[in-house]
């Protein structure tokens, strides 16, 4: 089948409808019910269809596995309404109430990827159905523009922050951040007003912390202020809470869609590298970029451990007379997709639990227990490398089919946990 077609699976004689809930406007997406309510409802479908093949897909970079952020939102946003996703699913309150909001984070303690998937594989049953209720078939998707669909949905609901801003506003005083910054008219000092920051969303504002870490060190130096520290998911409280205070546009759609390739060159050219290692290869000064166990970062968190550790990295990098590189904000976008290739924001699963998950939850009865084939299901071993945004495509092809033999022999379909589906991946990898 050509890249692009689409076919009725499982059902025949099937059309397809729908009307989209898109925003974009000066270049950028418009996100969040305070801004954005109303354009969430204006139809610009055909606007984005128009653009949907107009930047070819990017091929030079191996992808053994689907790198998340690199799929393009605008196509995706078109992909959200061909696909009839609208005639179910509402955005910020907007739209049909078959489905859940799309737009609200139900586990923000979870990584992006994995909650997505999760959600996308739970759910795909009662998905399958509405579809063939209603009459909508079942277009066959391919990996780009699945990675279009996962761009799109990250932005719809992660560009807005899913912290505590009451918590959040009690952390801008708590850490010091008053002493210097301007927020809602009102600070100690005289420094950059924060209610009218352009870059409260999660990649710049990691671009921010760390270009202007310096500065902030200098300053804080002079006023004897010590250095803050930001734990578990108090960065993103204190980006919440400047997203509800702030009225700065928003343009973190425009750095999309990125490209990891990019990002690996500039891991080397910023001298990333000189520190931090992958896969052994690189300085040991810094910790091992890869894959790691531990609570999942989202982006927020990372631009936390960023500014946590900042004063011992400058302090590293002037012992050996590297200079701080600063990032553009595209070139955070590349440099962080460049980080989901290497997994560093996919969390480590357990094999030995992972086995476990994959036999409790009936997928031994057509895979084997070993996972190497059986009478109904194929060898699973070294198909691909298994990643969260992979298992979106897989579940996605591979789920009808798989969804009628298991109700041939009366079995349900397995529902996972995130923690559940991380274990998994860990052990098809294992194969």
């Amino acid at each position: 089948m050509a890249q692009g077609d689409s076919e009725a699976l499982p059902y025949e004689g099937s059309k397809r409808t729908g009307w989209g809930f898109a925003s974009w406007k000066g270049g950028r997406f418009l996100s969040g019910p305070k801004r954005n309510a109303g354009i969430w409802a204006v139809l610009l479908v055909a606007v984005l269809a128009s653009a949907y093949f107009l930047e070819p897909w990017n091929e030079r970079f191996e992808r053994e596995s689907l790198p998340f952020l690199s799929g393009d939102p605008v196509r995706g946003a078109s992909l959200f309404s061909g696909l009839g996703c609208n005639a179910c699913h509402p955005l910020y309150g907007i739209g049909a109430t078959i489905g859940p909001d799309l737009a609200k984070t139900p586990n923000p303690s979870w990584n992006p990827p994995v909650r997505i998937v999760t959600e996308i594989w739970n759910h795909s049953p009662q998905m399958w159905e509405r579809m063939k209720d209603a009459q909508l078939g079942f277009p066959r998707v391919t990996e780009r523009k699945m990675l279009d669909l996962l761009a799109y949905l990250y932005l719809v609901r992660y560009v807005d922050e899913p912290g505590d801003p009451a918590y959040g506003k009690i952390l801008f005083s708590s850490k010091g951040c008053l002493q210097c910054h301007t927020q809602a008219g009102f600070s100690e000092q005289a420094a950059p007003d924060l209610a009218r920051l352009e870059g409260d969303t999660p990649i710049i504002w990691a671009q921010t912390m760390w270009n202007h870490g310096r500065a902030m060190q200098v300053g804080m130096a002079q006023r004897d202020i010590r250095w803050p520290t930001f734990q578990g998911k108090e960065m993103g409280d204190l980006l919440a809470y400047l997203q509800r205070t702030g009225s700065g546009k928003r343009f973190e759609a425009g750095l999309f869609p990125a490209d990891p390739a990019k990002g690996a060159k500039l891991f080397r050219e910023k001298a990333c590298y000189s520190c931090h290692s992958i896969n052994g290869e690189g300085g040991k000064t810094g910790p091992e970029l890869g894959p790691r166990q531990g609570v999942p970062l989202s982006i927020t968190q990372f631009a936390g451990r960023l500014w946590n550790h900042f004063p011992q990295m400058m302090a590293r990098m002037d012992e050996q007379v590297i200079s701080q590189a600063r990032f553009a904000e595209r070139e955070m976008a590349d440099l962080i997709a460049y980080l989901y290739v290497i997994r560093y924001f996919e969390p480590v699963g357990r094999v030995d639990l992972g086995r476990e998950v994959f036999n409790k939850k009936h997928c031994s009865n057509c895979h084997g227990v070993d996972g190497h084939g059986g009478k109904d299901g194929t060898n699973l071993a070294r198909r691909q490398e298994y990643v969260s945004a992979q298992m979106a495509y897989t579940v996605w092809t591979h789920g009808p089919p798989m969804y009628r033999k298991i109700r041939e022999k009366s079995i349900d379909w397995p529902t996972l946990e995130e923690q559940e589906l991380v274990d998994l991946m860990a052990f098809l990898n294992s194969l």
